[in-house]
């Protein structure tokens, strides 16, 4: 018996020897019993064993397609696709299929495959689930990110099953992260990027995985060197990279580690769109489906290529492929409109806007559009900037977070440098994440009515929490509700994610005034004791 850890845990399988990547041999179709024991979230992976084919040869393994159906100890039950890995160390032929799941529950889960091809129908077995360690990383420990909004609860941010509700504060460049560019183009490189947004408090990367036809023309799942040879294989008889998928796979894991979500955006703006869309989702969900942080965008610029009904149907198309329901979006849907806010296929926007409308822009368009939602009855979406404009300016973000909304930053090109480039803008807006993150900001409400004089948004539980960001610094008067005490602690936005409040003070409630304690913008947060 081969022992290996996940995460603090130490697993026990008893399906074979493991090979280098920690698989066991892939067994032939039967009751595989119980193969082991895993940390509840994290990835469980069961290699089958089905006919030996070639990946380019005829019949196409990757038109093979299997289905593992898992069942928990409460009656739940995920339906989630296999795919075809070759030969299970990145060769292209092989007669290895694998099926990865995640479990959302401790106890025994039973598994069984559906196939028309004999020898991958009807493996079943068991395996059991426990507490995630103390040492986990923090996604394996919170839980798959789920949209949790109802026109009940008003929430519009989205939250770890198991942990805390989710502020973004992303990066949105190089769209291309996973194509060529010299300074991305290893595992070794993007895991290095990585590491240096999630130190500065960034929680999230905007990647496109299919750009043919669009920028760069770099980044494709599928089978060829070349974006002709790709198309190709993109159609009904699909067939993919599955060297190219399993970096893939080592940077998204590597990520969930770092705290940063996995975004993918799948198709660029003005690019191909004749590949076969569902299939395109079956093998991303199949591969990627598992991982806790995890979110994914249609298209950018869908108007582009698309209808608005046409991009809400195929992200139907995801929904009813994806079994965890991962959270959806369609970007460049800016202005509010009903048909997007009553979309069931959407948990948030991806809004893109110009510079020409200044950065504080966001704190508007973010009321608008949650205002629209509470009116249609709906849910509440969660208002995110994908591409917010003017560029690296600070004010921006800062008027987003106070609008309700959250942020990702889109930077100056080009995009192929390193990502200490556009310092300072990871570190301040690691450190706007760290300050709305000190607040209940899940439960509070644009409030800019509670300002009374001067210049500055709000964000408010009333009562409980305020928190206020001043443009321009200077004097602000606030109707804070009466009958509490507050501890009253400014913040500077060229903090980063370690910054500290300073300026602590104590005032009672009714019209408070404050002065910033200096030049230029300033955060106020105000709690109740």
């Amino acid at each position: 018996m081969r022992m290996y850890v996940v995460f603090g845990l130490c697993l026990a399988l008893s399906a074979g020897g493991c090979k280098k990547d920690g698989r066991g041999t892939p067994p032939v179709a039967s009751d595989q019993g119980n193969i082991g024991m895993f940390a509840k979230w994290a990835k469980v992976e069961i290699p089958l064993s089905g006919p030996p084919l070639t990946g380019t040869g005829s019949p196409n393994p990757f038109a093979i397609l299997v289905d593992a159906t898992f069942s928990g100890p409460s009656g739940q039950a995920y339906t989630v696709p296999c795919f075809y890995d070759g030969d299970g160390n990145g060769g292209l032929n092989g007669n290895v299929w694998v099926v990865r799941f995640s479990a959302d529950e401790v106890g025994t889960w039973s598994f069984v495959t559906n196939s028309a091809e004999p020898l991958l129908d009807g493996t079943t077995g068991t395996f059991t689930v426990v507490a995630p360690s103390s040492g986990a990383p923090d996604f394996y420990q919170w839980g798959r990110l789920e949209a949790v909004g109802t026109a009940a609860n008003t929430i519009r941010y989205l939250k770890f099953r198991d942990g805390p509700y989710w502020l973004k504060a992303g990066c949105d460049d190089p769209e291309n992260f996973l194509g060529d560019s010299s300074t991305y183009d290893t595992v070794a490189k993007r895991k290095a990027a990585v590491d240096y947004l999630s130190a500065r408090g960034v929680n999230s990367m905007y990647m496109m995985t299919d750009n043919i036809g669009g920028d760069n023309q770099d980044v494709w799942p599928w089978l060829g060197s070349t974006s002709a040879e790709a198309q190709a294989n993109a159609g009904a008889d699909a067939r993919f990279d599955v060297a190219k998928l399993d970096e893939w796979r080592d940077v998204f894991e590597h990520m969930q580690t770092k705290g940063v979500v996995t975004y993918l955006v799948l198709e660029d703006d003005a690019a191909w769109s004749s590949y076969d869309h569902p299939r395109y989702y079956r093998e991303l969900i199949a591969r990627f489906g598992y991982l806790p942080g995890l979110i994914f965008n249609f298209c950018e610029e869908y108007s582009e290529r698309y209808t608005l009904a046409t991009a809400l149907s195929y992200m139907q198309q995801l929904k009813d492929i994806d079994p965890y329901d991962h959270p959806r979006g369609v970007h460049n849907v800016n202005d509010p409109t009903s048909a997007y806010a009553n979309a069931s296929q959407v948990d948030f926007t991806a809004i893109q806007t110009s510079t020409s409308g200044g950065p504080f822009q966001h704190n508007e368009i973010a009321i608008e559009w949650i205002n629209l939602c509470a009116g249609q009855g709906q849910r509440v979406l969660m208002v995110g900037f994908d591409e917010g404009r003017p560029l690296l300016d600070r004010q921006a973000w800062w008027s987003a977070y106070m609008g309700g909304g959250v942020w990702e930053a889109h930077v100056s090109s080009s995009y192929d440098r390193p990502m200490s480039t556009w310092e300072p803008a990871w570190t301040e807006m690691g450190g706007a994440r760290a300050f709305v993150e000190s607040v209940p900001f899940w439960l509070m409400q644009p409030s800019n009515a509670l300002v009374v004089s001067g210049t500055a948004f709000c964000l408010a539980q009333v009562g409980e929490a305020y928190a206020l960001y001043l443009p321009s610094g200077g004097m602000v008067s606030v109707n804070l509700a009466s009958g509490n005490t507050y501890t009253v602690e400014w913040w500077n936005p060229a903090n980063g994610r370690t910054g500290s409040f300073q300026g602590t003070g104590m005032v009672s409630g009714g019209v408070q005034t404050f002065s910033a304690p200096g030049s230029g913008d300033w955060a106020l947060r105000v709690v109740k004791n």
